[in-house]
């Protein structure tokens, strides 16, 4: 039985047609995103790290997992263990006895649900031989693609009730966050859906991304209800596209979880979210046209896209909805990490390392399974390989791939050779607990920058090889751009284009930055930390070594810098480059 809380969701996402007409907003504000660089460190009941105080009377508590005999059975579903490579049920079932055993001779009660940490290291232990290597096959978890060591621990994982026998829910605790950043980039995403509507904004949720949808579903409704949005979920994965699209049965969700997610178990532990997502795919509510916002959860880019495909990869029903009401400026789109970079319209990212990125070409195909370099089951495409996907994400950042968690993981490069490879204009690459913010309407575009510190935009010319002009953008400027401009018309250059900097009166002068030069452009934050030295000193520029070459980043023509109110610097326009060691440049 549907719980009254989700009842009451789905009937909100279903709406009532006069309902919509009272809060419709009387034109529509043009397109946005916000392009979250993820890491938002949000307070829960389940992330208390990122709680000012930790809450102590949290319903939800941590998943618990227990090897008994239905706990094997589950984990040895056929439908579970199809991938090549795969260990054979017969191992995996003796990996789980094993490990039982060992539980058992350590003196661990007889039963005993234990944590996830602790469950993660006594699977890592079990061997089927008398002594293993760390890495020997017969130690069956080694081989096991991330994907699989999920599957594992959700056929182990324990319901939790409470008093009612009801599932209970993770709360968000937004005000409670000891970080204001990630805070700020959803209360700003939360205001770009009030703006369509004169009542309270209504925001679906996507969490196709995770290894399990359904784990992130509460903290996500729950954060935008806390917000002021009347937020609901909306049930897409993988599962759920292949049961409407292609079985045109809703029925089957359990047995395609299985084959399409390698996710048993979900019925008993989350029987509420299940039930509700079945009723979705069975009625098909028109979503779209009853909410203003609508974010998509990090994890996986490639498991949000494949939410929004048929088997030959043409769009399915619920990404055409979604693109013709982004389009129109119904809605707002957001997304953290993942859900960010699943927005591209250019080439999509899929994975990969920036040292492979710098060091080997690209390739065209889909991202290989994480975890399979682990278990030596890649095939043709290493796992730190720069891989791109031509059709794209969900393509509703226009000519432009989407990176995120960016100078924190020393992105610039990797975004670079995208770009080079996929002949993009634009990119787009936000830092952690930030956010940037994509506006377009009547010809122009307007980017800035939200959270903790911002993003960098990168722009390419066609025929550039291995340099791009590029702005770092601080909350307190705004990147203008008007396209579509015959050349030389009031400044718009060749590509149609003409590029503004609009930095606000309230921001500040750059004043010097003591920080250290870094060693590396492999280094964390290495360039924003460049960047930061030319917003207040433009007349000297930096290469840093990243083998096989050096990046360099010096200040262009016009450029100008700026403090803003959270004390970042932001810089443009900047030339970025990376100089191969073969080729000889004048400086």
């Amino acid at each position: 039985m549907v719980s009254p809380f989700l009842r009451k969701a789905f009937l909100t996402a279903c709406g009532l047609a006069g309902a919509a007409a009272a809060t419709a907003p009387a034109a529509a504000p043009g397109r946005s995103l916000v392009l979250a660089g993820g890491a938002l460190a949000v307070c829960s009941d389940l992330s208390p790290r990122a709680c000012r105080t930790p809450p102590t009377d949290a319903a939800r508590q941590p998943a618990r997992f227990r090897i008994d005999d239905a706990g094997i059975a589950r984990a040895t579903t056929p439908a579970l263990w199809t991938m090549p490579g795969a260990p054979s049920r017969e191992d995996v079932a003796a990996m789980l006895e094993d490990t039982r055993r060992r539980l058992h001779a350590a003196d661990a009660r007889e039963g005993e649900a234990l944590d996830a940490s602790r469950m993660e290291d006594a699977l890592a232990a079990a061997c089927l031989a008398q002594a293993c290597a760390d890495t020997d096959p017969r130690r069956p978890r080694s081989v096991l693609l991330d994907a699989e060591r999920a599957a594992v621990l959700a056929a182990l994982e324990q319901p939790q009730r409470d008093a009612n026998d009801a599932r209970p829910r993770e709360r968000a605790l937004p005000e409670s966050s000891r970080l204001p950043g990630g805070v700020e980039v959803l209360k700003a995403f939360v205001a770009e859906a009030q703006a369509r509507t004169s009542g309270r904004p209504k925001i679906a949720v996507v969490t196709a991304s995770g290894l399990d949808p359904m784990d992130a579903v509460d903290f996500y409704v729950d954060v935008f209800r806390e917000l002021g949005a009347d937020a609901v979920w909306w049930p897409v994965d993988a599962a759920a596209a292949a049961a409407r699209f292609e079985a045109g049965d809703c029925a089957a969700l359990p047995r395609l979880r299985l084959e399409k997610l390698r996710l048993p178990n979900r019925e008993a532990v989350y029987p509420d979210l299940a039930d509700y997502q079945r009723a979705h795919c069975a009625s098909q509510p028109a979503l779209m046209l009853q909410v203003q916002g609508v974010f998509f959860a990090g994890g996986d880019q490639w498991r949000h896209r494949q939410a929004f495909v048929r088997d030959d990869g043409s769009a399915n029903d619920w990404l055409r909805e979604l693109q013709d009401a982004h389009a129109a400026g119904r809605i707002v789109v957001g997304g953290t990490s993942a859900g960010a970079a699943v927005q591209s319209a250019s080439w999509m990212l899929g994975n990969g390392d920036v040292e492979a990125a710098v060091a080997r070409a690209a390739r065209v195909a889909a991202p290989p399974e994480p975890g399979c370099s682990r278990g030596g089951r890649c095939g043709g495409v290493p796992e730190d390989a720069l891989t791109l996907w031509p059709a794209g994400g969900l393509r509703l950042a226009e000519d432009a791939i989407v990176d995120t968690h960016f100078s924190e993981r020393a992105r610039e490069l990797r975004l670079l050779m995208a770009m080079q490879a996929a002949d993009a204009r634009w990119g787009y690459g936000a830092d952690e607990t930030s956010a940037l913010r994509v506006r377009e309407f009547a010809g122009r575009r307007e980017i800035d920058a939200l959270g903790a510190s911002g993003g960098w935009v990168l722009r390419r010319r066609p025929g550039e090889r291995d340099e791009a002009e590029a702005w770092y953008l601080a909350p307190g400027a705004r990147l203008v751009v008007e396209h579509g401009l015959a050349p030389d018309r009031d400044g718009a250059d060749a590509m149609g284009e003409r590029v503004q900097l609009v930095i606000d009166e309230a921001a500040a002068r750059p004043v010097r930055v003591p920080a250290p030069r870094p060693a590396s452009a492999f280094d964390s934050g290495a360039l924003r930390a460049l960047a930061q030295r030319l917003a207040w000193r433009c007349g000297q520029g930096w290469a840093l070594p990243a083998a096989p070459g050096r990046a360099e980043l010096a200040c262009a023509s016009g450029a100008r810098g700026w403090q803003g109110a959270n004390g970042v610097h932001g810089v443009g326009p900047l030339r970025l480059r990376f100089v191969r060691d073969s080729v000889a440049v004048s400086r």
